[in-house]
């Protein structure tokens, strides 16, 4: 029964910071790496063109300052067994990349 509370703890500390774990700051794309601050040219040339695109409102960081202001989100998924991913795209660039579902 001791054994089972450091277990216990453990996962609890495991599940509450699986959310902020949800945030990615690269993508690979075959051999290559995208990153923040990439220009949508680049994102473009390197994984294509993306499954499908919306837009709204997210809170980025902008000139450093965290700022709420309109991107476009691209969707990207490289298989069935590979987690989907949201680049968010700011005025021409890579703003933040979020991992999605399956």
């Amino acid at each position: 029964m001791k054994f089972v509370r450091p277990a216990l703890i453990s996962l609890l500390a495991t599940l509450v910071l699986l959310p902020t774990l949800a945030e990615a700051d690269s993508y690979r794309c075959g051999r290559k790496i995208i990153r923040s601050g990439d220009p949508v040219s680049r994102l473009l040339e390197l994984c294509g063109k993306p499954r499908r695109k919306d837009s709204g409102s997210e809170t980025i960081e902008v000139s450093g300052v965290p700022r709420k202001v309109r991107v476009q989100r691209w969707y990207y998924k490289q298989g069935s067994r590979r987690l989907e991913r949201v680049v968010l795209v700011y005025r021409g660039t890579v703003a933040a990349i979020e991992v999605g579902g399956r």
